[in-house]
C-alpha cells in the first residue's frame, strides 16, 4: 500500500512538473557570456531617466599604485586562491550575467505575486492588493520590467562613462588570474555592483516584503565580484554608490506614472462602462462577480511618444449585429469545435495567466539566447532590455485604455456554447494585448538581431493568434491588437536608433 501511494504520489510530482507551461527559471550555472565588443563609447549613450550621464558624478579613485589599492588588490588576490565551494558557486551564478539574474529573479517574483486579488463573502467585496502584496498582473509586471531595465541600463550608462574617464586598469591586466571571464574594460567603478544595487532596490520598492532576501542575493553579487578576481573593495563600493544615487530618481519616475490610480479604489470604470460606445457591453462572468483587472491601468504614463500612441488607438469594432461580427463569431466557433493538436499548444502557450511572469516576462525568457548568441556585454544587455521592456509597457498600457474604452465581450460571451481552451481573463477582450505587446517586442527584437527577424516575427503571429485558438478573443481583436503594436515598436526602434550605440 505504502509503495502505491508512492508511486501516485510521484505521478503526481511528474505530472505538476512537466504540466507546468511556465518556463523554469534556472537558478544554476548557465553558459558564460563572451562579449564581442566592450563598447567603450557606451558612456556616451542616451539615457533614459537621466538628461545624460553626467547628471551623476563617479568620485576619482585612489591611483593604483597608492598603498590603499595595493592592499585591497593583494587582499583580493589572496582570496581567488582561498576561494570556498560556496563562494566558487556564487561566482559562477553570477558570471553567466548580472542584468540576466536580476531580470530573472523580477520574473520569479512577478510569478510570485501573480495572483488576483481574493474576494471577502462576508462583506461581498473585493479585497484589495496592498503595498506589500501587490497584485503582479500584466500591467503590474509590464511596468516592473521596464523600470529595472531603464534602471539598470542607466546606472551601467553612467558607470562606463567613469570607466574610461579614470581607466583604472582591470585586475587582470595586473596579474590576477579571474576564476571566470572578465569584460576587459576598467575596473572602476563595478558594473556589477551598480546593476546589483539598482537591481535590488528597484525590485524592493515593488515588493516591500522581500526586501532582506533582495538585499542578500544583491551582497552575494557584489562579493562574488571579489571572490572571482574581477574587482576590489573600492570598485565595489563606487558601483554600489552610483546605482543606489541612480535608482532613487527611477523610483520617483515610479512614484509619478500614474499607476497607483489603476486599481480605480473609487471603481469609476462603472460609468465608463455606462458611456462605453459599443452595443453589447462587457461583464465580468466570475462567481462571484468581481472588478475587472487594474481597468485605469491605460492611463499609465507611456514611455514613448503619448500623442503618437493615443493616435494609434483602434476604431470601434463592428458591432455585434453586423454581418462581419457574425462571420468573426463564426470563426471562433469553428476553430473552438476543431481545433488542431498545434493550435491547443499555441493557445496554451502564449496564455500567461495567473501564477506566470506574464506575457511579458515570456518575452524577457525569450531574449536570453538572443543576448548569448550576440555576445553583448552588460551594458548592451541593459540597453536590450530597456528597449524591450518600455515598448511593452507602453504595448500593455495602450492595449488596456482601448479594454476600458469600448468593453467588447468575450466571444463565449456572446455564445456561450464556445468552449475556451484556455481560462478567460476577468477583462474585455479588445484589444488583444497579447497581439499588440508581442507586435511592439519583436519590432524592438528584429531591430536588433535581424538575423532573428523571420522566427520572431513568426512568433509575434503565432502569439496574435492564439487568443482566437483558444476562443476568448476574435480574429478583430489581435488585428487591431497587432496595428497598435506596429506603431509602438516603431516608435521604440526610432529610439534605438537614435541613442547613440552602434
Amino acid at each position: 500500500m505504502k509503495a502505491r501511494s508512492f508511486s501516485i504520489l510521484l505521478s503526481a510530482l511528474l505530472l505538476w512538473t512537466v504540466g507546468c507551461k511556465e518556463p523554469i527559471i534556472d537558478e544554476g550555472v548557465l553558459p558564460f557570456i563572451v562579449p564581442t565588443s566592450v563598447d567603450a563609447d557606451g558612456g556616451t549613450w542616451r539615457t533614459i531617466i537621466l538628461k545624460s550621464a553626467t547628471d551623476i558624478t563617479v568620485p576619482q579613485p585612489v591611483a593604483s599604485t597608492s598603498d590603499t589599492y595595493k592592499h585591497e588588490f593583494s587582499d583580493v588576490k589572496n582570496g581567488v586562491l582561498a576561494a570556498t565551494p560556496e563562494q566558487n558557486t556564487a561566482v559562477n551564478y553570477w558570471a553567466a550575467g548580472g542584468v540576466i539574474r536580476w531580470n530573472q529573479i523580477a520574473r520569479q517574483l512577478v510569478a510570485k505575486y501573480n495572483i488576483a486579488p481574493g474576494y471577502d463573502y462576508l462583506t461581498g467585496q473585493t479585497t484589495s492588493a496592498d503595498a506589500g502584496n501587490p497584485y503582479a498582473g500584466p500591467p503590474f509586471a509590464a511596468r516592473v520590467y521596464a523600470l529595472l531595465s531603464v534602471a539598470q541600463y542607466d546606472a551601467l550608462v553612467v558607470a562606463w562613462r567613469a570607466k574610461y574617464q579614470y581607466n583604472r586598469p582591470s585586475l587582470e591586466q595586473q596579474g590576477i588570474v579571474a576564476r571566470v571571464p572578465i569584460l576587459n574594460v576598467p575596473s572602476y567603478p563595478s558594473e556589477d555592483a551598480a546593476i546589483a544595487e539598482a537591481s535590488c532596490q528597484m525590485l524592493a520598492y515593488f515588493f516591500p516584503n522581500e526586501a532582506s532576501w533582495l538585499k542578500a542575493k544583491a551582497t552575494e553579487h557584489k562579493q562574488s565580484r571579489l571572490w572571482a578576481g574581477g574587482n576590489v573593495p573600492s570598485d565595489l563600493k563606487a558601483g554600489e554608490d552610483l546605482g543606489a544615487t541612480l535608482v532613487t530618481k527611477v523610483i520617483d519616475r515610479a512614484k509619478n506614472d500614474r499607476f497607483t490610480a489603476a486599481t480605480d479604489p473609487t471603481n469609476s470604470w462603472q460609468t465608463a462602462l455606462s458611456k462605453a460606445p459599443y452595443d453589447q457591453k462587457w461583464k465580468s462572468i466570475e462567481l462571484p462577480e468581481r472588478a475587472p483587472i487594474l481597468p485605469l491601468a491605460g492611463k499609465v504614463k507611456t514611455w514613448y511618444d503619448s500623442t503618437a500612441i493615443v493616435g494609434a488607438s483602434p476604431a470601434t469594432p463592428p458591432a455585434t449585429t453586423s454581418a462581419e461580427f457574425q462571420k468573426a463569431l463564426s470563426e471562433v466557433r469553428d476553430l473552438a469545435n476543431s481545433r488542431t493538436r498545434d493550435q491547443w499548444r499555441i493557445a496554451s502557450y502564449w496564455d500567461n495567466g495567473p501564477s506566470t511572469y506574464s506575457l511579458s516576462g515570456l518575452w524577457n525568457f525569450l531574449v536570453e539566447d538572443l543576448i548569448r548568441q550576440e555576445g553583448q556585454n552588460e551594458l548592451r544587455t541593459a540597453r536590450t532590455y530597456a528597449l524591450l521592456n518600455r515598448a511593452m509597457q507602453d504595448a500593455t498600457i495602450a492595449s488596456w485604455r482601448t479594454m476600458y474604452t469600448y468593453f467588447v465581450p468575450r466571444p463565449s460571451q456572446i455564445d456561450p456554447t464556445i468552449k475556451t481552451a484556455t481560462p478567460i481573463p476577468n477583462a474585455p477582450g479588445y484589444v488583444a494585448d497579447r497581439a499588440a505587446v508581442s507586435t511592439a517586442a519583436v519590432a524592438v527584437l528584429a531591430c536588433l538581431f535581424p538575423d532573428e527577424a523571420t522566427r520572431l516575427n513568426a512568433q509575434a503571429t503565432e502569439a496574435a493568434l492564439s487568443g482566437l485558438y483558444s476562443g476568448t478573443h476574435f480574429r478583430f481583436d489581435a488585428d487591431a491588437g497587432t496595428k497598435l503594436g506596429t506603431v509602438i515598436g516603431q516608435l521604440a526602434v526610432t529610439g534605438a536608433k537614435a541613442d547613440g550605440a552602434k
